[in-house]
């Protein structure tokens, strides 16, 4: 079981967990470990468990699902789903998650559960009792990911992150914050960019899909080992930022817009059917006290799309 604080009330809760009693048995005797790396955390492997959520039968599951995590439905459009699975990626309801547009906020990517780490001078961070290295995470570049044709009004990202001094999105040698936002099965699965920005390149970096939560812990370094798509950004407010989406067990695709240049709180993407991360290393920002404190006492804080999680310093 995961604490996660909710922002709005204030009050801890337990977070119900999606599956757990298999996860619990695979992650749980290391024994099985070896099982796990070498068939269930194989991208074929979760495309295999996924497959029946795409099929119009399973569209009968969403009520009782949506009972069992108190999803919220009018915060999403209206429509019939014809699967599971086009559930899981339904879009937010117009308005139903504003995003603050206060000049110099941070804001998160996403419905999730956030986790801040300071980076150390050494470029290594910790997650969850585990150290990472920036290289690590950013691993050696895959297939690259094309943007799209430019369109919309100019970003002034470039000129905005030399005023900021945040320096060329291609410098990544200095972030001062690594910002885990852990998407589960109750978060709508879609994302957006974090502030104005021109998107400098984006490249996939191929692994497994080792499940991202309490039960892999401490045992698999799953931000290091899962497949991942790495975009690197030129921002208006904080200069350089890296965004890197994790996928997860029966989350192998991750859909990012082909884009070139990109508004604060615009779609970025989404995950497929499953639970997923959001990784975003930024520096020149001050993270909020909140969020920092409950992250030094290892709580995770329930957080939502388009809303503030930190300032620029």
């Amino acid at each position: 079981m995961t604490e996660v604080v909710d922002r709005q009330t204030g009050q801890r809760r337990t977070e119900p967990q999606f599956a757990g009693a298999g996860l619990r048995l695979l992650y749980g005797p290391r024994l099985l470990l070896p099982l796990v790396d070498g068939l269930i955390a194989r991208r074929w492997f979760s495309r295999l468990l996924a497959w029946p959520s795409t099929r119009p039968a399973s569209a009968a599951r969403i009520p009782a699902f949506v009972r069992t995590f108190g999803i919220d439905m009018s915060d999403y459009a209206e429509q019939d789903y014809a699967s599971f699975a086009e559930f899981f990626t339904r879009p937010f309801r117009p308005g139903a998650r504003p995003v603050d547009a206060a000049p110099g906020r941070l804001v998160a990517p996403a419905d999730s559960k956030l986790l801040a780490y300071p980076v150390s001078d050494d470029l290594t961070f910790q997650v969850k009792g585990l150290a990472y290295t920036l290289p690590e995470l950013l691993g050696p570049p895959g297939r690259p990911v094309r943007a799209g044709p430019a369109s919309g009004p100019k970003s002034t990202a470039a000129a905005a992150g030399s005023r900021t001094g945040g320096g060329s999105a291609a410098d990544m040698s200095s972030p001062r914050w690594c910002l885990v936002f852990r998407l589960t099965v109750d978060d709508g699965h879609r994302y957006c960019f974090v502030d104005d920005c021109e998107v400098v390149d984006s490249y996939e970096v191929p692994g497994a899909l080792h499940t991202v939560g309490p039960y892999s812990d401490r045992k698999v370094r799953v931000l290091a080992r899962n497949h991942r798509v790495v975009t690197r950004l030129d921002t208006a407010s904080f200069g350089a930022v890296t965004v890197v989406e994790v996928g997860a067990m029966v989350v192998g695709r991750i859909y990012n817009h082909r884009v070139r240049q990109a508004r604060r709180g615009q779609e970025k993407g989404w995950f497929a059917y499953g639970g997923s991360t959001i990784v975003l290393l930024v520096g020149g920002v001050r993270i909020d006290e909140d969020i920092v404190g409950a992250s030094r006492a290892g709580l995770e804080t329930k957080v939502r799309l388009g809303e503030s999680v930190g300032s620029r310093a």
